[in-house]
């Protein structure tokens, strides 16, 4: 008779506090041992609250995993017996190799919490409050088509020669004006195209951080400039935010403690609480920048996107010292495929960041900066952004009013620009309680955790309201209430959430 080998034999890795979703590290951390032979056929893993206490992890994380690994036919549960590997390594050789385990860990991290993050495959109709885009409806198609037929019937040979240093010229005039329109004296010279504004973050990484120096950023904030300073080998300290933004007090104690290399601040509809710094704030912060020496990359990408008045001037504008490089984005102006984005830079910091930029991908498409250049210069581009705001701002106030119909008990921070809500859960649910029964009920969210520096944010998660219309935004929050049911029947242990408080919006 076998015996049956237990996971004592092959332990399964303790998940990182910083290396993205629990549940997530756990799923992959079983199926890298179930495909690497290290954990068998037959093989039986310890009942959910033990593996739990081993790992250092919430039972319900335990018992999504399991859930998930049982989908993919390489676990099953029999009554009696716990849970037993069921699914054999691939046959082939080539197939057979364990390349997730050659992975680099910053690889690992960034596919967990890439844009594919939770969706349940076998699910067509997920609600994606996880993925930051705009509804495709709102696109300007129209006018980007006519724009492209106009450049088609005109283009020359020199939209196919090989690339300028810096971008298309036509296209660095066209940001040059745009920019000069929202308060900004930026010259041409001073503007490098970018392929959107992720490879706007790699390139500055590359071009002033080297392993082991400190990068200042707001907490919580994008996940993609936290992963872009990490793969440069940058440490990352966080700045708590509040209600205004980040902390002017905070972040000089930082500079003194870290004497950071670099600070990434979102000062505008802040990723994810949608946070605006005031304008007496951003003064303080350039002076901090200025007395400690510590350049600014300012991520302006929603600053457009505003429902009442218009912003604060931008950083950049206010910037005297020549400490600010600014970025912006077509992305959420127009249209995400258009992969154009721009760092407006000071004197001196051009030519590293253009070095660096030509390493990455010698240069952005010549064709799709030139159609960029006319959009930004086209009498439509401003009724296009009028829509943008008032249709963000319907969907922003219907996902609050559905929120406050089917989750009474949650916590809204209300932006007044941008794309997101950032939501408290009724206490004492985590995020790990939730995202695995979220993905069950067909609807995912962006966990707090994976937006902080620092381990924190377990209680928070943000949604995207911009990318649904009303009737998907109704039924999103309906699948959400439902998840946060189960949770909190779970982690209670059968206490259901109350239903009587009302939402509670800061």
């Amino acid at each position: 008779m076998t015996r049956t080998r237990r996971t004592e034999d092959a332990p399964i890795p303790r998940p990182d506090p910083k290396g993205g979703a629990l549940y997530r590290q756990v799923v992959d951390a079983i199926e890298t041992g179930i495909r690497s032979g290290q954990l068998q056929v037959g093989q039986r893993l310890p009942a959910e609250r033990k593996l739990a206490s081993q790992l250092g992890v919430s039972r319900t994380t335990v018992t999504g995993a399991y859930q998930e690994l049982e989908a993919r036919g390489l676990l099953r549960g029999h009554v009696g017996r716990g849970t037993v590997v069921v699914g054999a390594p691939p046959d082939s050789a080539s197939a057979a190799f364990p390349w997730s385990q050659r992975a680099s860990s910053l690889a690992r991290q960034a596919g967990q919490v890439s844009l594919s993050y939770g969706t349940p495959t076998h699910r067509a109709d997920v609600i994606r409050f996880d993925v930051g885009w705009v509804d495709g409806s709102l696109y300007p198609v129209a006018e980007l088509n006519a724009l492209l037929r106009e450049l088609a019937a005109e283009a020359s040979i020199e939209l196919y020669r090989a690339p300028r240093p810096g971008g298309d010229p036509t296209l660095r005039d066209a940001v040059s004006r745009w920019l000069r329109s929202r308060g900004m004296e930026v010259p041409p010279e001073s503007v490098l195209i970018t392929a959107g504004a992720q490879q706007g973050l790699n390139v500055v990484a590359r071009a002033f951080l080297d392993p082991g120096d400190v990068v200042v950023t707001e907490t919580p904030t994008f996940v993609g400039a936290l992963m872009a300073f990490r793969w440069a080998g940058a440490d990352v300290i966080g700045v708590p935010v509040d209600h205004e933004g980040v902390q002017p007090d905070l972040l000089e104690e930082t500079f003194i403690r870290h004497r950071p290399k670099l600070a990434y601040l979102m000062p505008t509809f802040q990723n994810p609480t949608g946070g605006v710094l005031g304008r007496e704030r951003r003064r303080l912060v350039l002076e901090l920048a200025a007395r400690y020496r510590v350049p600014v990359l300012e991520s302006d990408v929603y600053g457009e996107i505003y429902f009442d008045d218009p912003p604060p001037p931008r950083l950049k504008a206010l910037d005297s010292a020549g400490l600010v490089i600014y970025q912006g984005s077509l992305s959420k102006l127009a249209a995400p495929g258009l992969r154009i984005g721009w760092l407006a830079a000071p004197r001196g910091a051009w030519s590293p960041l253009a070095a660096a930029k030509a390493f990455a991908d010698l240069h952005t498409p010549p064709l799709t900066q030139r159609l960029a250049a006319r959009f930004l210069d086209s009498p439509r581009l401003e009724s296009h952004l009028a829509t943008i705001r008032a249709e963000c701002r319907q969907r922003r106030d219907h996902l609050v009013t559905a929120l406050r119909r089917e989750l009474p008990r949650l916590t809204l921070r209300v932006p007044s620009g941008g794309y997101y809500l950032w939501a408290q859960l009724p206490s004492p649910l985590r995020v790990d309680d939730l995202v695995p029964r979220a993905a069950a009920h067909g609807v995912t969210v962006r966990p707090g955790p994976e937006m902080t520096p620092e381990r924190g944010a377990e209680s928070h998660v943000r949604l995207c309201f911009a990318g649904f219309e009303p009737a998907t935004l109704s039924e999103g929050a309906r699948r959400l209430a439902a998840a946060v049911d189960e949770a909190w029947h779970q982690t209670n242990g059968g206490a259901r959430r109350e239903s009587a408080a009302p939402v509670s919006v800061v």
